[in-house]
């Protein structure tokens, strides 16, 4: 039987078939006249009536306040009450706003992408301040905020001159609950339990059991000028996985000393088809357990000064265990051996779909993970009026994050060969491996040196940013402004990245398991892989191994420190006036940048000159430089009329390189002779960082149109286009070396007869670097309507919905070959069903993107660029019931579950290598994962 799957290029052009509305789209559009038209009919005939609003509608009328009384184009999500976002965590609730997706990360949501960018161009600030990442690079990881402490938080789409730390794509601000802003005493506390849907995978690890407890008090003293805000969550979450992954594809048949008989020909020259050297089926049991703090003091003495210090406290620690089985079908060790092939053609490759491989092994993998994430962020802010309409701030911050991880890796094998059966190869989800082994019987397995991959890394990561602000404001009367403000602002960063790798070896070739550390059989079920395995614990059988470093020459890789010192003055007007009888508000603002960066790593010889000085060493490398930016800004909001507004932005971006790609660090750094037998060199390296790399910038022009209905209820539609003055990729580029050690005894660095002007330290290498640039373009529909408005028999209904519909430009590689926008989806749309009346609510929820890549990072370090992840689509579901008298009042209860459909996350990947019939861009099946559902039951008591 042979199939087919094609995947469309997110580089392709807006073709006829793909203007047509989707039905989410075109929902947008019908409602936003519909809802217009009735919504005139009733307000002629409207009584004002004061409500108090509560619950699910008084997070969304906070959250469309924010976006309609903001001068920049802005997205908003806003807590129900003290301690309640609409979602478990806030990656969550983000990635339900228009134009932004979340990407899940061991099943839970945590890096968000904004207008088809990837978390890389956003920026991210908490109360303002630019924040830390417990991650390799600049991204924020959301999950590590306690959605039970956050009140606000604001995509800003559009810069704002005052706005430090913003994006290329956007920036999220996340704000704490300000105490001031209440009156009077509120206490919240919350319980949950949690199950996930998987039970225990792992013998060994959680139990999918967990909980969540938090505790909120907000109070005023001192006639209200003294305001405190304090909150502590707890959460106790486990996590379940089962994942499949092939490994590499590709026409082995005859390259690199493979090999493999029984390979079906193609009838094109050598060509055969492609197949898989081997795949592992395993489960996980995780746990995550955070405890998180955050605190607000503020103090307002008169109307003239006020003084807030918060304080952010978050430990996180997480534990994995994971069970492995693998099958290796032999190909680099005596040959792997197919027989009874079927074949089918996956997006232009032929590969080898089922039958039988001899030759092979099986081997059971134990992985034991742990990571442990603290971060701080602490804000002192002082404002005071001064005469003549002007009012100083003094703002002082300091974020930091540490992040460690020990990771550990043990591997047994079975001691019989035999054939390995498969099928369903070339289809997502059905692929099935089986055995005759019984891998379940310890006397049928050992622990091995034979593969020798049993290991040990610790990485750590360190990241610090201190800032200063000092800025004032004067009001202004009688003009177009209506007050002008300026300031400058200090940021200094230091990211330090650390890991360290051990090989883990046996005494022999072969060690039996010690019968005190086996553990019971693992049942692997994933898929059409249905198998039971030996497993044991990691810690017990670490007496058996000799443990040493590893792999020195990844430090240039892996050993790396960032510095950055950011100056950034600013200066904004406000606009508050009149064009005809069109009332205006906006700001028009510039900030001016200058940033000094410097990086420090190590460079790697192989030691490929017998008896050169150096051979095999590390040595230590720096590098850096500084640049400027000028970012003017413009923001304008036209009030056609009272609730329709017209926007306007156009800026200048930018947003700094992954922290990673600046590292100093290279790999074989050596001269090469200009011509055979002279005695200067040109410099080469094999890869690389580039501490000089500059940033990502861009123009951008937004437009955008909002219709609002009343306090809760609105339709928006909106265009940006991004032009992309730089671009930073992969490529074959120029990096200074005069700070590196020669190593050749014969060569000095010098210039060739045919470029006598050259400067004999700059050479060669190929890593991340700026190059030209590209456009990304797109449109916006949103809305969130209450059923009322249209008929009184859908009160207590209600609908939000939004699509985001976003392209690319850009240049091609070195090769030829388009590239892929990290992070980028062209097609992202949310929609909420909601009801709420008389104490009893109910909320589902689904959000959707559409096929994107990613730059991942796994627990080597290694980077794994333009992995491609499948369209998702995640359904959540909630109700609740609220007492809103009698003895219970302020008690509700919440029914959560999360992943209702336990949509799985879908990895593919192009073959290693192919010949003249195949394609190394036609995606095939590669990694698969499910996380089951996740059933929350709880209690929120309010007093």
């Amino acid at each position: 039987m042979r199939s087919s799957v094609t995947h469309r290029s997110q580089n392709a052009p807006w073709r006829r078939a793909e203007l047509r509305m989707s039905p989410i789209a075109a929902a947008c559009a019908t409602l936003l006249f519909a809802t217009g038209a009735v919504y005139a009919q009733q307000q002629e005939a409207a009584e004002l009536d004061t409500v108090v609003v509560t619950g699910i509608r008084k997070g969304i009328e906070s959250s469309i306040a924010a976006k309609r009384n903001s001068d920049s184009i802005v997205e908003a999500v806003s807590a129900e009450d003290i301690g309640k976002l609409p979602d478990t965590s806030i990656a969550d609730s983000i990635a339900r706003l228009p134009g932004l997706a979340a990407q899940r990360v061991d099943g839970r949501a945590s890096a968000i992408s904004i207008r088809g960018l990837g978390p890389d161009y956003a920026g991210a600030v908490l109360n303002g301040r630019e924040v830390v990442s417990s991650g390799e690079g600049r991204a924020a990881e959301y999950d590590q905020f306690p959605s039970e402490l956050v009140k606000q938080v604001i995509v800003y789409k559009t810069p704002d001159a005052t706005l430090i730390g913003q994006g290329l794509s956007g920036t999220v601000d996340i704000r704490p609950v300000m105490p001031l802003d209440s009156r009077g005493r509120q206490v919240v506390v919350n319980v949950r339990g949690e199950k996930n849907s998987f039970g225990q995978l792992s013998p060994q690890g959680a139990d999918g059991l967990g909980n969540r407890v938090s505790a909120s008090y907000v109070n005023q003293f001192v006639d209200n000028t003294v305001g405190l805000a304090i909150g502590f969550a707890h959460l106790d979450s486990p996590g379940e996985t089962k994942k499949y992954e092939a490994w590499k594809y590709g026409d082995y048949a005859g390259q690199w000393g493979a090999g493999a008989t029984g390979v079906p020909s193609l009838g094109v020259g050598n060509n055969r088809a492609q197949f898989a050297q081997g795949f592992e089926a395993s489960v996980t049991s995780s746990k995550q357990v955070r405890d998180g703090l955050m605190a607000v003091l503020e103090f307002k003495p008169n109307k003239d000064f006020h003084s807030a210090v918060d304080l952010y406290y978050s430990k996180f620690d997480q534990d994995r265990v994971s069970n492995f089985w693998a099958g290796d079908i032999g190909l680099w060790s005596g040959g792997a051996k197919f027989s009874n092939v079927g074949t089918s053609v996956v997006n232009g490759n032929t590969i080898i779909d089922s039958g039988t491989v001899d030759g092979g092994r099986s081997l059971v993998y134990e992985k034991n993970f742990h990571r442990s994430d603290d971060i701080t962020s602490l804000g002192w802010k002082n404002e005071l009026k001064l005469a003549d309409k002007w009012t100083a701030v003094a703002d002082l911050g300091y974020s930091r994050a540490n992040r460690n991880e020990t990771y550990i890796q043990s591997v047994a094998k079975g001691l019989a060969g035999g054939p390995l059966t498969f099928s369903g190869l070339g289809s997502t989800g059905n692929q099935a491996w089986s055995t005759s082994q019984d891998l379940s019987n310890a006397a049928n397995v050992q622990l091995t040196n034979d593969p020798n991959w049993a290991e040990m890394r610790t990485p750590t990561y360190k990241d610090e940013i201190k800032s200063f602000r000092l800025s004032g404001k004067r009001d202004l009367e009688g003009g177009m402004f209506s007050a002008v403000e300026t300031g400058v602002n200090y940021t200094q960063r230091d990211k330090n990245v650390q890991s360290d790798a051990y090989s883990l070896a046996l005494a022999s070739a072969n060690v039996g398991i010690p019968a005190s550390a086996l553990r019971g059989p693992v049942a692997i079920n994933v898929g059409g892989v249905n198998a039971s395995t030996v497993s044991w614990d990691v810690p017990g059988v670490m007496g058996l191994y000799t443990v040493t470093p590893k792999d020195p020459w990844s430090s240039q890789s892996n050993k790396y420190a960032v510095h950055e010192k950011v100056t950034t003055a600013f200066a904004k007007l406000n606009i508050d006036t009149d064009w005809g009888a069109v009332p205006i508000r906006g700001n028009v603002g510039v900030q001016a940048v200058h940033t000094q960066q410097n990086a420090d790593g190590f460079q790697w010889n192989d030691g490929a000159t017998p008896g050169a000085p150096g051979s095999g060493s590390l040595i230590a490398i720096n590098g850096g430089t500084s640049y400027n930016d000028f970012l003017p800004s413009l923001n304008l909001a036209f009030n056609l009329k009272p609730d329709l507004i017209a926007r306007f932005g156009l800026a200048k971006a930018m947003a700094r390189p992954r922290m990673d790609d600046l590292r100093a660090g290279a790999d074989q750094p050596k001269l090469v002779e200009n011509s055979p037998g002279s005695a200067l060199g040109h410099w080469t390296a094999g890869g690389g960082g580039k501490p000089d790399l500059q940033p990502w910038r861009a123009k951008s022009l937004d437009l955008s149109l909002e219709k609002y209905f009343g306090k809760s209820s609105y339709v928006a539609g909106a265009a940006f286009y991004k032009k992309l003055d730089s671009f930073i990729y992969s490529q074959d580029t120029v990096r200074d070396f005069s700070a590196f050690t020669n190593y050749s005894p014969t060569l000095t660095a010098g210039c060739s007869a045919a470029n006598p002007g050259c400067d004999p330290n700059q050479g060669t290498i190929t890593t991340q670097a700026n190059g030209q640039g590209g456009s990304v373009y797109g449109l916006e529909l949103s809305a969130s309507l209450e059923g009322a408005l249209l008929t009184p028999a859908l009160k207590g209904f209600g609908v939000i919905v939004s699509e985001s519909i976003t392209r690319n430009s850009l240049p091609k590689d070195k090769n030829g070959n388009p590239i892929n926008l990290d992070g980028f989806s062209g097609i992202v749309n949310n929609l909420t069903f909601y009801y709420e009346a008389q104490g009893f609510s109910t909320r589902i929820s689904q959000r959707y993107r559409s096929p994107f890549t990613a730059t991942t990072r796994s627990v080597l370090l290694g980077t794994e660029t333009s992995t491609h992840i499948e369209a998702e689509k995640q359904l959540d579901f909630q109700m609740g019931y609220a007492f809103e008298s009698g003895p219970y009042k302020g008690l509700s209860l919440l029914l959560q579950v999360n992943n209702l459909t336990d949509a799985p996350a879908v990895q593919t990947r192009g073959p290693e290598v192919v010949g003249s019939a195949g394609s190394t861009t036609g995606q095939l099946p590669w990694k698969t994962e499910n996380f089951g559902r996740s059933v929350l039951l709880g209690a929120t008591y309010k007093f």
